[in-house]
């Protein structure tokens, strides 16, 4: 049994399969924690192996009487309880056990009214800024530029960010590039190309746009869909907006430190 820390969140591992149980000790050893777990999820092999499908479909999350959540794929199925207390999933591979384990931690970020964010976030002098968009946008470009120049990549895949007491939070997840830190959460944007880098005001509308499209829903119902709209609005208000504009190279570093730097609302 393996317990990880996830942007405070603490959730233990345990699988039927040694050799599973040991690729996610190993794939998620930055986040190992020793205290103790606010949720569990247990692996189980299925009765009749499926084979992995070569392109996977979104995940199907639905809720079930009682209050907990039903997540199924192609080769998986997994029952989550109510509050995100624990997990069976029922599937072979890595891949069904961080699908859940997003849809928790999703889950666990709107009870704090958070979100789960695909996108990239940088740290510098406990700072952090974050940039979502689609495939292909620059976010892992920007990453490599940013880890390159010496500074910290909380994370290019999923972003956890949730409000606290005077502002947001910002933290790493173990997909990907991550890193279990977390810092003040103090701008939010889109990035753009060209030959020169720079940093751009950007309306909260035109960011909520692009934001709502990349936060995961771990619930696919109205209530759902409210607070995922509530939140981003709220989040949008609450820190700077921006467009990164940058060339691939050390000067789009340079643009984000300064910013960071100056500080923002």
């Amino acid at each position: 049994m393996v317990t990880l820390s996830l942007a405070g969140w603490t959730v233990s591992l345990e699988s039927e399969d040694v050799a599973l149980e040991e690729l996610l000790v190993r794939a998620c050893s930055a986040f190992r924690t020793d205290e103790p777990a606010r949720a569990h999820v247990r692996v189980l092999r299925p009765a009749v192996s499926r084979p992995s499908p070569d392109v996977r479909s979104l995940p199907e999350t639905r809720p079930v009487p009682g209050g907990g959540l039903r997540v199924e794929g192609e080769d998986y199925v997994a029952d989550i309880a109510p509050e995100g207390r624990s997990a069976t999933v029922t599937g072979e591979g890595r891949f069904p056990v961080d699908t859940v384990l997003k849809v928790m931690l999703a889950g666990e970020l709107a009870r704090r009214g958070g979100l789960l964010v695909h996108g990239v976030a940088v740290e510098h002098l406990g700072r952090a800024a974050l940039w979502t968009g689609p495939s292909g946008a620059g976010k892992s470009t920007l990453a490599g530029l940013w880890a390159r120049s010496g500074g910290t990549v909380l994370t290019d895949e999923l972003v956890a960010v949730w409000p606290e007491a005077e502002g947001w939070r910002a933290a790493g997840t173990p997909w990907n590039v991550g890193l279990p830190r977390e810092a003040s959460l103090r701008a939010v944007g889109l990035l753009g190309w060209d030959t020169a880098s720079r940093w751009e005001p950007v309306g909260a509308g035109e960011v909520a746009r692009v934001l709502l499209l990349n936060a995961l829903l771990p619930e696919a119902s109205a209530a759902g869909r409210r607070h995922l709209m509530g939140t981003a609005s709220r989040l949008l208000a609450e820190v700077e907006t921006a467009r990164l504009v940058f060339a691939r190279d050390a000067s789009a570093a340079d643009v984000v430190r300064a910013a960071l730097e100056r500080g923002t609302r």
